[in-house]
């Protein structure tokens, strides 16, 4: 069976399904997803593993862990969260025999996105015969927006259809960054989001953006109202080396980092205006600047220390 983020929430869980495979990105539908089934099987008593694979070394203990009888007849919900490119081959051999397994127990496998030739293997279409294989992606146009109105409620946060529009808007529809900052709001008493929409001059994500315009006129700008307003510089510093990262993988690597489609060209063009020399400086140089940033901002100036380092990046003065 193989569905999409929709199709997965209009789905009834049932115990008949043995093996779930969350495929794609962003991680945090996935978390989604995943919270849901374990959330079934929870109330049938299920007890919990997770494993993290990186390759074939853990396969055998968790072969040992689904077979293995308990004397109190446990049923187990088994998480495998692979963080390799692709599942290890000894995984997949197990995984294709538990289907003739009269086992109660049950198997949940998280993994980025695959190349679109992974559907055509043998495993993919073995497995999507018993597996129910959920395909993710980034949310879009009406869906993100029912996504982040039930959000907002979960959480008791005020919302009109402008505040969901320009919450989405300021996070460059980043479904992650957008439920951390809902999130944020629901610790806050006066929860009228309208006010908070409108006092904020900038957000962490305009910096993000500026970054990606090679603006450094707006990049300054932005950074100063940041520090006026005392935003947390580590938080910042995390938000804009993630986004040094991906532009140098970009530029570099042959395993490119998740990009929604929608913004491929925003990241093509970052990268076609970094030199790849002062990208990689930067990168070591931020590490330095975080740890002032946290261990030492008595006796340091960090945020001066940000703000040349981007002004020389954006530059493209290898002399960082």
């Amino acid at each position: 069976m193989l569905i999409d983020y929709v199709k997965f929430k209009k789905l009834s869980i049932h115990d008949q399904l043995q093996l779930f495979i969350l495929h794609g990105n962003p991680r945090n539908i996935s978390n989604e997803v995943e919270h849901d089934i374990v959330s079934f099987y929870k109330k049938q008593n299920y007890i919990r593993t997770n494993y993290v694979v990186d390759d074939d070394s853990q396969t055998d203990d968790i072969q040992k862990n689904f077979y293995e009888q308990s004397l109190f007849d446990e049923k187990k919900l088994i998480t495998i969260n692979v963080s390799c490119s692709s599942i290890p081959m000894l995984l997949k051999k197990f995984l294709l025999t538990i289907v003739d397994q009269n086992s109660t127990n049950r198997i949940i496998i998280k993994i980025d996105r695959q190349q679109s030739s992974f559907k055509n293997t043998k495993f993919y279409k073995d497995i999507s015969k018993f597996a129910c294989i959920v395909e993710l992606y980034e949310l879009q146009g009406n869906l993100l927006k029912q996504w982040v109105t039930n959000k907002c409620k979960r959480y008791e946060i005020n919302h009109d259809e402008e505040f969901i529009t320009t919450i989405i808007n300021s996070n460059m529809n980043n479904s992650l960054s957008i439920s951390q900052e809902i999130y944020q709001r629901s610790f806050i008493e006066n929860k009228d989001n309208k006010n908070f929409v409108n006092n904020s001059k900038y957000h962490e994500y305009d910096l993000v953006d500026m970054i990606l315009k090679k603006d450094l006129e707006g990049f300054l700008s932005v950074s100063h109202y940041l520090q006026s307003i005392s935003s947390p510089l580590p938080y910042i510093i995390f938000l804009s080396n993630a986004e040094i990262e991906k532009i140098y993988s970009i530029k570099n690597l042959v395993n490119k980092p998740y990009i929604p489609s929608f913004l491929m060209s925003k990241y093509n063009s970052a990268a076609s205006m970094y030199n790849s020399e002062v990208l990689l400086l930067a990168l070591k140089r931020i590490i330095h600047i975080d740890i002032n940033a946290k261990y030492n901002a008595k006796n340091s100036n960090s945020w001066v220390s940000f703000n040349d380092l981007f002004s020389n990046m954006m530059n493209n003065n290898i002399h960082i």
